[in-house]
Parts: C-alpha cells; structure tokens; sequence
C-alpha cells in the first residue's frame, strides 16, 4: 500500500519548519495512504499569490502552506505574533477563511479526535486517528495556552488592539412559559439562542459545556459557521446573516462579522426529551399524543407540493424571535432557531424593482414590513415612484420572503419563481417579455434597464397569471 509522501525538509524563505512539524512529517511518512484522511502528504510551500494577489505578501511574509487538500484548500501555519505557538488556518478553495487551531498542538490533538471540522481529516480512519493520539501520547505532545486568533480578522487588517463592534448591543430576550418546561440541558441550550458569539453566556456554552472552539467571526465568504458536538447530541451555527431585522449583521472588520448563534439542531443524544415526546417516536400519531395537533403541515422539499411533514412550533421569548420546533418526518428532529425569512434577491437589480412596484400595486406586499418608509411605499402604490426607489431606500439587505403578506402559499411560491424552482423562474418569464441579451457576467439576462411604469404594465399580463390566485385577498 501505498505511504503519505512528506517534504518539509526546506522551508519557504523566511519560515522554518518547526520542530514538532518535522517529527510528525517523519511519523505520517510511514502511515498507508487514507489512514489519517484524504489527503496526498505534507509539504512546505509558499502559498500561491493566485489565492489572492491583493493579501498575497502578507499571507507570504507572515505563513506558508503544510498540507493540501483535495479540492485546493490549503492548511496554513501562520506567525500570529512573530513568536511560538504559531497558529493553523484554513485557507479554502472558495476564498473561505478561519482559524483551525490556535497552536500546531492543538491542531493535532484535534485532528487525533476528528474535530478539526475539515470532513477531509476527521474522515479519518478510527484506527488512523487512535494512532495520532498515541503518538502525541508517546512523544508528549502538550496543547500550550494560546490567544484566540481569528484568522479571518487578522486577514483583514485587524490589529492585535483592535476591539469588537459594540455598536450593535447583545440582544436580550423574555423567555416564554414553554422555556421552563425544557429539560435542564436544553433549556441552557435555549438560553443561547439569538445571542452573539462575543457574549459571555455563549463563550461559555460553547467552551466549557460542549468543550468546543467557538468561531470569532464569519466573513463574507463565508457567512455561516457550524459547531458540532454529537457526543451532547448538539450542533450549533453560528451566523451574521440572520433574515430578521432584529439581528443586523455587526461588523468586526470591512470583511468580518460577529455571528449569532442562530440554529441548533438537538439528536436523541442530549440525552433528554423535548417535551415529553421520545426520540424514537415512529409515527405522526405518537408525537401527536404528547404534543396534541400539529401547529401545520409542509412539503419535505421546497419545490414539492404535498404537504407530508407534520410540525410543532413555540415561541421562546416574548418577542417572538426565537422558535423551538419539533418535526416528524419518519423520525423525531428538534430545532431552536431565530426566526428568519428566505431570501427572495439578496443583491437587488431593476428586476426586483420592477417586481416590487408591480407587488405593491397588486397589494401583495405587507405595508408593516416598512413602518420607515410609509410615504415612500404610499408612493409606490399611487405610481408616483418607482419600486427601485423603495427597494434602494427600505431594503438594504435585499427583499425577502417576509416582505410580501403572509397569504397562504404565496411566499413559497414566490421563493421557487426567484429560484428557478418546479418550473418556474421569474427571470425566464422577464426575458420572454422583453427580450434577453447577454449580462456582464456572461449569463443571458432581460432586455431591461429601468424600471419604469410602463415596464410594469409590460410585465404585469405574465406578473398576474403567475399571481392569480392572490390577488384580490
């Protein structure tokens, strides 16, 4: 069988190969290629000006590159302070970023447990794993005590002094009764929920109570971070995207955020019920039983129609921001999220302008949903400004779901004609109206540069027969 393959005996210019790195190369050179994951080997590299030209001196000056994998993301060893331990990070094939470990040794350490959360090392086989974990074992191999470095941050031009954004304060929330009726492990689950990763409670839930590493931040490349720890039966994600006006994205830097803890989902593993109803619940009728009727029904996946999917929710603060629900779908799953919207156009062009002047005509969007823009949105409806204008003032973040009334179906429809979804796809109705030409970045697009009135009405025989069955409610 084939062996790892390792070259780590040069450096790049102005690196060395630490000494723990070199031994571990030595003993990995001897492993069967798979064991400890699927990767090729170790080498010592400079890291690719290509990955990008305008970070590509300091990345150079400041790290270099161990271990490539398969999709070309790279592992980095990064001088956090110009002196040991040096931290390793991530830097991704899609321009993703972030803080692995802290310190080689922890890297390792995490690597021995398959929680380095890269799937192509913690795939590793269990024999290759234990075999790590003893050689650290062997060779004494310490995790040392080192500052939390957030990669992405630093990659971004943040200085060692540079504080969080505190202009944005931590949401606080009242829980509701059904928080009380929570098993004791949930419920300090719930306690966390909609709260910044900064936040004391949510550092110590992650750190102390799951023994996990809590992400600093999220970028804008990537906007969401999991935190898995099956053996409490919990994965977190954290995010600065969160649909829901109440949770605005908080900046760290230009390019990173402070995320919320906005999802979590619970497995039978927690070792506690959520209300009562057994993990191994095998029908619909047996969870019915605990919890009482169903608060609805929805389809399994967005473009189906049939509604299979029972599903029980509650609020968990007063102010309804965050929700606990219970599903059956063959089996029992349990989620606490922030209640969020879906994205309808998260970059808004003409074409959601002129669907926006068209929907509030038609009386489709929820005038609530704008409660800063009332004479704005008046204007819109009475034709006496455009849907561009509304959207470029009142919807910084792009229009949403949430945006338009909440009539029975029409959200859902309305997300699979901006998606290309069960045959229908608002862009494809558009270039049949007007025309199509070919866009800026290659892909054809409508034969539309304004958003005018008679562009509307132009629109509006196709707008009406995809809407029919809302309008007039």
């Amino acid at each position: 069988m084939t062996k790892y393959t390792v070259n780590l005996s040069v450096a790049p210019p102005g690196h060395e190969v630490p000494p723990l790195l070199a031994k571990f190369g030595a003993w990995v050179a001897e492993r069967d290629h798979g064991t400890l994951g699927a990767f090729d080997g170790l080498a010592a590299e400079a890291i690719p000006s290509e990955w990008s030209p305008e970070k590509a001196d300091l990345l150079r000056r400041a790290a270099f590159s161990f271990l490539s994998l398969p999709d070309g993301s790279l592992l980095v060893l990064v001088r956090t302070g110009g002196k040991p331990p040096f931290a390793v990070a991530l830097l991704g094939s899609e321009g993703e970023t972030r803080t692995v470990a802290n310190s080689l040794e922890e890297f390792l350490s995490l690597w021995s447990k398959g929680e380095t959360e890269v799937s192509e090392l913690d795939g590793a086989e269990d024999s290759g794993r234990a075999s790590l974990a003893a050689w650290l074992k062997e060779k004494k191999v310490k995790v040392p005590k080192a500052k939390d470095f957030d990669f992405s941050a630093w990659l971004d031009g943040e200085t060692a002094e540079a504080k969080p954004s505190s202009a944005v304060a931590a949401p606080t929330f009242s829980p509701t009764e059904v928080v009380a009726k929570l098993g004791p492990k949930v419920r300090q689950l719930a306690a966390v929920m909609g709260r910044r990763a900064d936040s004391p409670e949510v550092i110590h839930y992650v750190t102390e109570v799951l023994g996990k590493k809590l992400p600093a931040s999220t970028s804008v490349n990537t906007d969401s971070v999991n935190v898995s720890a099956p053996k409490q039966g919990i994965e977190l994600v954290l995010s600065h995207d969160v649909l829901n006006e109440a949770f605005p994205p908080i900046p760290k830097t230009a390019k990173t955020f402070i995320p919320y803890v906005s999802t979590a989902w619970v497995r039978a593993a927690v070792g506690e019920t959520i209300l009562g109803v057994p993990w191994k619940a095998a029908s619909e009728e047996e969870v019915t039983k605990v919890l009482g009727p169903p608060t609805g029904r929805r389809a399994a996946f967005a473009d189906e129609d049939e509604l299979t999917v029972a599903y029980w929710t509650w609020p968990l603060d007063t102010e309804g921001h965050l929700e606990l629900e219970v599903e059956f779908d063959d089996s029992v799953s349990a989620t606490f999220s922030v209640r969020h919207a879906r994205e309808l156009a998260r970059y808004p062009d003409v074409t959601t302008g002129l669907f926006v002047g068209y929907a509030a005509t038609r009386g489709l969007l929820d005038a609530e949903r704008f409660p800063t823009h009332r004479e704005l949105f008046a204007a819109v409806v009475k034709r006496e400004a455009q849907g561009s204008q509304l959207v470029k003032q009142a919807l910084p973040r792009g229009l949403w779901d949430d945006h338009l009334r909440d009539l029975p179906g029409l959200r859902t429809m309305a997300y699979r004609w901006f998606h290309n979804m069960g045959g229908l796809w608002l862009t494809a109705d558009l270039k049949a109206t007007f025309g199509e030409r070919r866009g800026a970045f290659g892909h054809d697009e409508p034969v539309l540069d304004n958003d005018t009135w008679d562009a509307v009405d132009k629109a509006a025989p196709i707008f009406d027969q995809r809407l029919a069955s809302w309008l007039g409610k």
